[in-house]
């Protein structure tokens, strides 16, 4: 991960293993109350059988690096992606049947459908942890929010699926 992905594409702030880096500029997370907790430090054993459901220490901006690696892409090289990966990782795999808004699964991306374009969206949750990306590949924009509190939910909630996203969308 580090060698094809992390180092290439400049996200020099990410992994998956806890280390004195990540220890002196990581946020810590913060309950239901606003109280701080305690970051929980991963470990390779716990990465080794976790590591692909989730748990990537990243910031805003090195997550940003790979989005707009996804809708932007440079040209394929030994690390970067081929069109037609990249098409393939945002072609449509399972239609979401009853949602709220038209939307798709993808390879690793739900994608929201709109008369004029898409939006590929990817969330993720840990415990005091919550955040969100969403882009239109066709309009080469998007947006990567991140929260340390058990409150982020509501934040990201109204970034994305109340009357912001539904203009955004409608656009």
């Amino acid at each position: 991960m580090k060698e094809r992905l992390l180092v290439p594409f400049g996200m020099n702030s990410s992994g998956y293993v806890w280390n004195d880096a990540f220890a002196k500029r990581m946020a810590r997370p913060h309950d239901q109350s606003g109280t701080a907790t305690d970051n929980k430090k991963s470990t390779p054993a716990l990465v080794a059988r976790y590591g692909s459901a989730g748990a990537l220490l990243t910031t805003p901006t090195d997550y940003a690096r790979f989005v707009i690696e996804v809708i932007n892409p440079k040209p394929a090289d030994s690390f970067r992606l081929t069109p037609g990966a990249v098409s393939e990782m945002l072609r449509p795999h399972i239609t979401v049947e009853g949602g709220r808004y038209p939307a798709s699964w993808a390879l690793g991306w739900q994608i929201f459908h709109n008369k004029d374009r898409d939006f590929i969206y990817h969330g993720g949750d840990n415990e005091g942890f919550h955040c969100a990306a969403v882009a239109s590949v066709a309009g080469r924009s998007g947006f990567v929010a991140m929260t340390n509190g058990e409150g982020g939910t509501s934040v990201l909630r109204n970034l994305i699926v109340d009357e912001p996203m539904q203009e955004f969308l409608a656009s």
